[in-house]
């Protein structure tokens, strides 16, 4: 029988035994040193994830930050103060990115019976609800529906109609829900500069269940916005006669849908808006009072059917924490309100013959200014020297400062003056504290980061936080 030996290279031959070796017993040492290095694997890996989850945190919940969610239910308060890599994350800076306001849309359509096709769809209510995740400030826009506004076709083509027409267009072209919203998103953004992060949407009976899902609701009606009898009819069908006094008053979801859609008063649409404003502010005090917000996940799956939105389910609870943040203090705007006295709208007919609201712009800008201007910003003041002289001097820096006023939402602005002609336009900087603030306007202004410059403010002066000196090189 042929025998099996190894060959030069280790290989077996046939009738060899195979050589087998044998490693020499570990020491106790050894194995504890072994053990140890891998527990300090372990730890270090769970103390990485940690860290990497800490960091995205703010992302999934926007103004919150990991370690103070749980120190506040008293799990590791003592523990994670003295350690690195987490507490040094500024979760709650309000520059971050993940802290920027969100903002939905919110629309409330008049669906018909004999309107089954979705694009036929009136969209009656435009509201944009935005909240401040550093502040825990909420408000509220209006936009009347009659408003007369630019409609940017998905064809390329653009024309002049009332915003509710908005969302049929897009509808038509799409042939969704969600194709309606993006279009009367797109239009809202070219229009007033607003970017739109969700969009709900529910008809008036959707409205109805929701309000009888709280029992009603017990609202104090103003005497402007008081409704003598009047015939309302939500079907087209059958109807009845209904009146709304001043004074509280408790309305169940048919009484409060249909004192939100009554227009028949002096101001029309306007005082329809305040009406939907008064409900809305109303019911979402209920909802703080009976502790829904408690369970926005449980509160969602039970109603979630009688709204259609894009809100994504993962989203859901880290909206409602914020929502439930906000103390149900909600602030509320509209584009119909007038400004310093001075109407925003008024009454146009348009060649087709179409009764419609014209917007005064410069009243648009102050009311979107008001109530959009970053928590970053609230208590800022920037002045605006001009560097260049003459006419096109005060043109240019009047034109910069309705652009950061109006455009850019800046709380304090003004222009100081002449100053010595200067060949580059510069950004001088008085207090660190608004660094951040001085290169996010360099940004707008495509001027580079060595356009900034810092000075020190002495104590008790009247200097503002930051000077924006042009020069003859500022287009």
């Amino acid at each position: 029988m042929a025998s099996r030996v190894n060959d030069a290279r280790g290989r077996a031959r046939p009738g060899s035994r195979p050589i087998v070796a044998h490693a020499e017993p570990r020491t106790g040492k050894e194995r504890t040193f072994f053990a140890v290095s891998l527990l300090v694997f372990g730890l270090c890996s769970f103390w990485s994830a940690i860290i990497l989850f800490a960091r995205v945190y703010p992302a999934l919940f926007p103004g919150r930050d990991l370690i103070s969610d749980v120190n506040a239910v008293g799990v590791i308060s003592n523990v994670t103060s003295p350690l690195p890599g987490i507490v040094k994350v500024p979760q709650t800076d309000p520059t971050s990115v993940f802290n920027r306001r969100i903002n939905v849309l919110v629309l409330g359509v008049d669906k018909r019976p004999d309107e089954e096709a979705l694009g036929e769809y009136r969209t009656d209510t435009i509201m944009i609800a935005t909240v401040d995740p550093v502040t825990k400030q909420a408000s509220v826009l209006s936009i009347p529906r009659d408003a007369y506004i630019t409609i940017n076709h998905p064809s390329g083509v653009t024309y002049e109609d009332r915003i509710n027409a908005s969302y049929g267009v897009g509808f038509e072209a799409g042939h969704s829900f969600d194709a309606g919203a993006k279009q009367l998103e797109k239009d809202i953004k070219a229009n007033f500069g607003i970017d739109i992060d969700y969009w709900v949407l529910m008809d008036f009976k959707g409205v109805e269940e929701l309000i009888n899902v709280l029992d009603g609701i017990d609202i104090d009606i103003p005497p402007e916005l008081a409704v003598g009898d009047w015939y309302y009819s939500d079907d087209d069908y059958s109807g009845r006669w209904i009146s709304f006094p001043p004074g509280m008053q408790h309305l169940d979801g048919y009484h409060a849908v249909a004192f939100g859609r009554n227009r028949e008063s002096e101001h029309g649409d306007l005082d329809r808006v305040l009406r939907q404003q008064l409900v809305l502010q109303t019911a979402v005090n209920k909802i703080f009072s009976q502790k829904l917000l408690d369970d926005p996940v449980g509160l969602y799956n039970a109603y979630g059917n009688i709204v259609k939105s894009d809100i994504p389910a993962n989203r859901i609870l880290p909206l409602g924490l914020l929502a439930k943040e906000t103390s149900g203090t909600l602030a509320t705007y509209s584009l119909g309100q007038p400004v310093d006295g001075i109407e925003t709208v008024e009454d146009y007919v348009t060649p087709q013959g179409a009764a419609v609201l014209k917007l005064n712009s410069a009243n648009v800008s102050k009311i979107l200014a008001a109530m959009f201007t970053k928590a970053t910003y609230a208590n800022s003041r920037v002045e605006i020297q001009d560097g260049v002289g003459g006419l096109e001097g005060e043109d240019k820096a009047a034109a910069l400062g309705r652009y950061l006023r109006f455009t850019k939402q800046l709380p304090t602005v003004y222009e100081s003056g002449a100053v010595s002609v200067r060949s580059e336009t510069t950004i001088t900087v008085y207090d660190l504290r608004w660094a951040g603030m001085a290169e996010e306007i360099a940004g707008w202004l495509g001027l580079p980061m060595t356009a900034i410059h810092a000075a020190e403010k002495p104590p008790g002066s009247a200097l503002p936080d930051i000077i924006i000196t042009i020069g003859k090189n500022y287009r």
